[in-house]
């Protein structure tokens, strides 16, 4: 007799965006509630709080066993919304939905322009070899990615310049897309300003939104606008 089994759903999101796109800062908000326990493949808190890593990388390291991995976690975390951050896991959506059909997810957008900055800028070890025309390509890769979530009408889109604008009102807002309690929501936020839960030396710059128009140059940003110009559209389409 052919046994029909029911999918079982689990209380997980995966958060999508492009690397130095605003997705660990918006991690970092949501781990700070009672009610999120983020999936960082064995990674736990220190002492202080804080993560050596908010990434799993689990599709990239053992795409194979990846659903399998995720799923027990969430088995023996049932009272707890499961959240899962790898920006490089964006390019890997197709895999993740056909694993968890009913996760609630979220896009997150930042200006292309900072992104080009903020890779270029940046003093972490994973952008120390790039360039300008390095993090153009990057981000054009990942948009075309996030373009192609967005049209399945399946995520909750946010930008990381209205998150920073009016923290409050977007978290919540977040909070409520995830069936979440608005539960102290100022003592979150106030944990999170201008920091995040990650002690990686670089993983959140103290800048500006617009920061990028005092670290480059004119001409570099005439070139990242018109080289990314389809990509700040779209960014610009959820301000």
């Amino acid at each position: 007799m052919l046994k029909l089994f029911k999918k079982e759903e689990y209380n997980i999101t995966f958060i999508f965006g492009c690397p130095r796109g605003g997705t660990t800062w918006l991690w970092s908000l949501l781990e700070s509630h009672s009610e999120v326990l983020p999936f960082t493949n064995g990674v736990e808190k220190d002492a202080k709080g804080y993560y050596s890593t908010s990434e799993s990388g689990i599709y990239i390291k053992e795409p194979k066993r990846a659903k399998k991995i995720i799923t027990s976690f969430c088995k023996h975390n049932k009272n707890k919304h499961i959240i899962e951050k790898t920006p490089s896991h964006t390019l890997k959506y197709n895999e993740i939905k056909k694993d968890f059909p009913y996760s609630k997810d979220i896009v997150i957008l930042r200006n292309p322009i900072a992104i080009v900055n903020s890779m270029y800028s940046s003093t972490m070890v994973a952008f120390e070899d790039y360039d300008v025309n390095h993090a153009i390509l990057e981000v054009k890769k990942y948009y075309k990615e996030l373009s192609i979530i967005i049209n399945t009408d399946d995520a909750y889109i946010i930008t990381y310049e209205n998150l920073l604008k009016d923290t409050k009102s977007k978290f919540s807002k977040v909070l409520n897309y995830l069936e979440i309690f608005d539960e102290n929501i100022d003592v979150i936020i106030s944990e999170n300003q201008n920091t995040t839960k990650v002690s990686v030396s670089g993983a959140f710059r103290k800048g500006k939104v617009d920061s990028f128009k005092n670290d480059l140059t004119e001409k570099q940003i005439k070139t990242i606008e018109e080289e990314l110009n389809i990509e700040i559209a779209l960014f610009k389409s959820y301000l």
